[in-house]
């Protein structure tokens, strides 16, 4: 004799489909049939089917019978002949969580009257809870019907409890942890990180810092062994992850709670009808989190608008200079920034400097990459602020990068918004905006004109053209290059060289940084303030101290082209323009 069925078994598949449903159709009831089969007293339902129902409310759900059906029919043509998987009953969703209200049980007495087998009914609660109730209907003799409570098991979570943050979770000068969805959340988390590691944040992502073992246990190591902050990126695939949802989220929330802490959410979801504008209601609703506002609450980027990535870039290196001020006060040092545009970055980057910008590296050789550059014309208006903010006496730069990047670098931080400038090179010696007492004064400039083989009758270009070469034997083959083969021409050229010795002093940087600053700007002032078109062939050092110089000059930045072997060049890449909206970087070249 068969036991009539008391348990309601609630298998992965019908689970998931269940909760997400419930979730992403708040505030509204919706709900649909289950499938399954009977074993040994319970009820196993192995799937959830949705079937919408209209004019569902806040407290009211009526399925379409008609559509249920096809469903079904769809769903059963799907499956064996001998497949025992057929109707076993229905779902619905309660916003409010209570259990089956009396129409619920009247519905479902109706409904078994006609049935041969048990029939279950489901209630969820969506919510942090996720209650949810079973009844079991079934006929009994004479017809009669009648409803009984059924005790529902859900299928146990993969991942052992959350226990309390360790200490030491928070680091001010942690890497950011980014949080995504791979399938349809990869794109836009590769764009933050980008911008972000340019902007002098480091970065913790999956693709490069999650170590070989359990990715449940490397992930907890990452959430729980020092954060600056986090980035959730909302995409529709991410209501599919139950790593972001269970693991990752519960613990950036945990995080978050730390003042010390800062969760930026990156919304993609449109909001209905309205293209460009968010939806700051799905995060709840695709995490399982509403009707609680947990996150609607929280500050949100509208990915769906381009400010939306540059919003979080300043919301975090604010937040990063917030926390390193009040250190950077007490122990009366430098800011600090280290600068590097050729290795890749990685979230062991994350050290005692302040700011650590990292470009992206070049895929064809001595040039830096297009892409990279483009990032640091976003981020560098922002990591000027965020230097001022800091109200430091002094910047410390230190690393290596190309001439462009150092020349870039310098003119956003001009000496009319921030102090001394030092820069530090590979052997420690430090190359100072400020001119020092013991300055050997061995080192001075050259200054000579280039040759034009062009028509000098010409009409005036409004371009000039400067090799500034401060180390020995430099090859101006390039340059002359340069100059005669521009198919718009230069009004003059000039080389300033070193005079008197092959290598300069650190001691003597200042000096001779801003007599090379001072004469390009007479250079250009010489032919009515023209374009100034520069190639620098030098240590970086002294490029980050002239670029904080040019902030009344528009000038064109060259790089030495080396990969092409037979025939070296400068090859434009970019072009500064300080003190103009969106500078230094006016813009970057092809």
């Amino acid at each position: 004799m068969t036991r009539p069925p008391t348990r309601i078994e609630l298998r992965v598949d019908a689970y998931e489909t269940i909760a997400f449903e419930a979730a992403n159709h708040l505030p509204r009831e919706t709900g649909g049939i289950l499938l399954g089969y009977q074993d040994n007293g319970t009820i196993v339902a192995t799937h959830a089917l949705v079937v919408e129902g209209q004019g569902a409310t806040t407290n009211r759900y009526v399925r379409d019978d008609i559509r249920a059906d096809e469903l079904l029919q769809e769903f059963l043509q799907q499956r064996a002949d001998d497949d025992p998987i057929g109707y076993v009953g229905e779902w619905h969703s309660h916003p409010s969580p209570s259990g089956p209200s009396t129409v619920d049980h009247a519905a479902m007495r109706a409904t078994a009257k006609v049935s041969s087998t048990p029939i279950a009914l489901l209630v969820f609660a969506p919510g942090a809870t996720g209650a949810i109730f079973g009844l079991i209907a079934r006929r009994q003799r004479f017809g009669k019907t009648t409803t009984k409570e059924a005790v529902v098991s859900v299928p146990p979570s993969r991942f052992p409890p959350l226990g309390p943050l360790p200490d030491g979770a928070v680091r001010g000068d942690g890497p950011v942890f980014i949080s995504y969805r791979q399938s349809d959340g990869t794109a836009q988390a590769d764009a933050l990180e980008d911008l972000l590691r340019a902007a002098g944040l480091v970065v913790w992502r999956d693709h490069t810092d999650l170590r070989p073992g359990t990715t449940t246990d490397r992930l907890e190591q990452a959430l729980t062994r020092g954060l600056s902050a986090g980035v959730l990126v909302v995409t529709p695939d991410i209501a599919h992850s139950d790593i972001v949802r269970e693991r990752e989220l519960p613990r950036l929330l945990q995080l978050d709670a730390d003042p010390n802490f800062s969760l930026c959410i990156a919304n993609t979801i449109t909001r209905a009808g309205e293209e460009v504008k968010c939806d700051y209601d799905a995060p709840d609703r695709l995490l399982r989190l509403a009707p609680a506002r947990t996150l609607a609450d929280k500050k949100q980027a509208n990915m769906r608008q381009p400010s939306g990535e540059v919003e979080i870039v300043r919301d975090l290196l604010m937040h990063r200079v917030e926390q390193r001020k009040p250190i950077i006060r007490a122990e009366a040092r430098d800011f600090t920034i280290r600068v590097q545009s050729r290795p890749a970055s990685s979230a062991l980057d994350a050290d005692e400097e302040d700011l650590h910008i990292r470009l992206k590296p070049s895929e064809d050789g001595r040039l830096p990459s297009r892409g990279g550059l483009e990032l640091l014309q976003k981020t560098l208006p922002l990591t000027s602020d965020a230097v001022y903010t800091a109200d430091a006496k002094s910047v410390r730069i230190s690393g290596g990068a190309h001439l462009s990047v150092g020349l870039g670098v310098g003119a956003a931080l001009p000496e009319t918004k921030i102090g001394r400038v030092i820069v530090v090179d590979p052997e420690e010696n430090a190359w100072t905006s400020a001119a020092p007492d013991d300055d050997p004064q061995t080192t001075e400039l050259t200054i000579e004109p280039a040759q034009i083989g062009q028509d000098q009758a010409a009409a005036l270009k409004h371009r000039v053209a400067i090799f500034v070469t401060l180390t020995p034997h430099a090859d101006r083959t390039a340059f002359e290059q340069l100059v005669n083969d521009s198919a718009d021409g230069f009004d003059a050229a000039e080389i300033i060289s070193l005079g008197s010795t092959e290598r300069i002093d650190p001691r003597e940087a200042a000096r001779l940084s801003a007599a090379i600053a001072q004469q390009i700007k007479k250079f250009s002032a010489s032919q009515g303030r023209a374009e100034v078109h520069l190639a620098f062939h030098g240590p970086y050092t002294m490029a980050v101290l002239i670029g904080r110089y040019l902030n009344t000059l528009r000038t064109v930045v060259y790089e030495w082209d080396g990969n092409r072997k037979d025939e070296p060049r400068y090859k434009p890449v970019l072009v500064l323009e300080p003190g103009v909206t969106g500078g230094p970087i006016a813009d970057v070249l092809p």
